[in-house]
């Protein structure tokens, strides 16, 4: 959680004091929120909301989102009003993520030291790591370990996170126009980490693409432990099968979900137009998976995918074997009590409200 932005929003404190909360995850050409309650330290996930635009196929500039921090607020704060009326939420305090490929991260090395001293130490420090003024940027990090130096001394390693301001404020006034009141933020990876991974769980390495992105990181402990980012993600895939068949993207993207990475006849020679973009994905994981492994000394022994791209049919197994990892199939909703009609959430939906129900279980105690 970003403690920096703290000041920005009514003290987070409110969380508890809310009868229900909205977890906010804004895509690229979605929104997904779930609604929770909670009563004597235990989560109940009461509701769930996803709506989904699909002119950003078509047209670039329709995107909510994209990685040059272009975040459309009327639309974003209208499709979000449109979720929660027909959700028929009446909550009016929420939480919500940061998209990684509009975040810096900075894996930083230094003697251990206090966290009043570390983050003293930062404020110097990240200036020389992020592309952009120190003074535009929200600084956060988290300690990801200890070890020892040649020498003896104990060192620290961090994840250090750069979050434009500009972000920031736009998320403010989106929430804003939504009549909601945004009471803290967090990086998506953050809250994937925590849907996705336990405690004492072995190192995985989670896949998750989106419509215009594809985030890859390390997780160990339920910490974020290394990060990369690809542009490669669904609408590279539905472009690509769009060229190949001299078909609309909108047209493509039906084809891409219907038969997915077919191995018969001519559905497999479809499919073979998706493979060298998805090896750019997979090359990508090599790299974070090696850069992990060499730092830590330690193996990625799992591979977990998430995403709305991650439900192409025959992804799983053409991951499986060309990273030579096992598949660890996620249970997002698992720690909310539910009702049973909200059950179907758990196969149906549990990757696309991962972030969303990462947000959630920050707040679990």
């Amino acid at each position: 959680m970003i403690d920096a932005i703290k000041g920005f929003f009514e003290d987070i404190r409110i969380f508890f004091s809310s009868k229900n909360v909205l977890s906010v995850d804004i895509g690229t050409a979605s929104i997904k929120l779930i609604e929770i309650e909670r009563e004597k330290g235990v989560l109940s996930l009461k509701n769930y909301g996803m709506l989904q635009t699909k002119e950003y196929l078509e047209r670039a500039n329709a995107a909510l989102q994209t990685s040059s921090l272009k975040l459309s607020e009327d639309d974003a704060s209208s499709l979000l009003k449109l979720a929660m009326r027909e959700m028929g939420t009446k909550a009016r305090h929420a939480v919500a993520s940061l998209p990684a490929f509009n975040v810096f991260f900075v894996p930083i090395e230094m003697i251990l030291m206090s966290r009043e001293e570390t983050g003293k130490s930062l404020s110097f420090q990240a200036r020389q790591y992020i592309p952009i003024p120190i003074d535009q940027v929200t600084v956060d990090w988290v300690k990801i370990g200890e070890f020892d130096g040649d020498k003896g001394e104990r060192f620290q390693r961090l994840l250090v996170t750069g979050i434009p301001n500009v972000l920031i404020n736009t998320y403010k006034t989106v929430f804003k126009k939504a009549g909601l009141k945004l009471l803290t933020l967090e990086v998506e990876t953050n809250s994937l980490a925590r849907a996705l991974t336990r405690k004492g769980e072995l190192p995985t390495l989670v896949l998750d693409i989106g419509a215009e992105s594809t985030s890859i990181m390390v997780v160990q402990d339920a910490l974020v432990q290394e990060v990369g980012q690809t542009d490669y993600a669904g609408t590279t895939l539905t472009q690509a099968l769009g060229r190949s068949l001299n078909i609309s993207n909108m047209r493509a993207e039906e084809l891409k979900k219907r038969r997915g990475l077919s191995d018969s006849g001519k559905e497999y020679e479809l499919s073979t137009s998706l493979y060298p973009f998805l090896d750019v994905i997979i090359q990508e994981c090599g790299r974070v998976k090696k850069s992990f492994e060499k730092r830590s000394g330690i193996k990625v022994r799992t591979l977990t995918l998430t995403g709305g791209g991650s439900n192409l049919m025959g992804l799983e197994e053409y991951l499986k074997s060309q990273m030579g990892l096992p598949i660890q199939r996620p249970v997002v909703l698992d720690s909310f009590n539910h009702t049973p009609e909200i059950d179907i959430l758990r196969s149906a939906f549990g990757k696309d409200l991962a972030v969303s129900a990462g947000l959630s279980l920050r707040f679990r105690v």
